[in-house]
């Protein structure tokens, strides 16, 4: 290579390295990038959270390990949203349904609880704190939150209606402590209030059949 050329081929490296050198120092830093709101950052949790409990929720059944998995990492993501935005009732609500799928009755309850008290008419927490109730075989808050939501949202009684007859053939396979006439009991009321919920349009608190 001649002298000339080498040069000239020195030169071009030289000049590239420069304005690399160049574009290294001057390329923005992550903490130069405008920061996400905490609304943002719920929101984009809150979207992860609920994609995972659908997909939890569709292989629950057929793949329980799977489902453990994508609730414990819904459970994360609505936590991390209730972090970001505290008076967001759905991330509180989405964690009590995490919790409850788990298996951690008491813990959901309270993030219902906390969901309820942001939004008090929420039919969705109130149908989703009864299932809790179920799991603690807490009966007589269970048929409160029937009584309430079959006048208030009548889908979702219906929700919680199927919920309180899986409730009956479950503990009838395992009672769990529950004492086998608790569990008649509480199948008799829920068949009673089926078959009102059929044959009767709508029923206000002070009915006489509605006790």
């Amino acid at each position: 290579m001649s002298r000339r050329l080498a040069g000239a081929v020195f030169a071009v490296i030289f000049a590239g390295l420069g304005t690399g050198l160049f574009a290294i120092r001057n390329k923005p830093q992550a903490s130069d990038a405008p920061k996400k709101s905490p609304e943002a950052v719920a929101a984009e949790a809150l979207t992860r959270g609920l994609k995972r409990l659908e997909k939890a929720d569709q292989v629950e059944s057929k793949n329980p390990k799977q489902a453990r998995k994508e609730y414990e990492a819904a459970l994360k993501d609505f936590q991390a949203a209730a972090e970001a935005s505290p008076d967001n009732y759905r991330a509180h609500n989405g964690a009590g349904y995490s919790l409850r799928k788990l298996g951690n009755y008491e813990r959901a309850l309270a993030s219902y609880e906390r969901a309820l008290v942001l939004a008090p008419t929420s039919s969705e927490a109130i149908e989703y704190r009864a299932e809790a109730y179920l799991g603690l075989n807490r009966l007589d808050a269970a048929k409160q939150s029937y009584m309430h939501l079959f006048v208030h949202d009548r889908a979702a009684s219906n929700v919680l209606m199927k919920a309180m007859k899986a409730w009956v053939e479950k503990r009838r396979a395992q009672p769990a402590g529950v004492e086998p006439s608790a569990i008649d009991a509480f199948d008799a009321w829920v068949r009673e209030r089926d078959t009102l919920a059929l044959s009767v349009g709508n029923l206000g608190h002070n009915s006489p059949d509605w006790k």
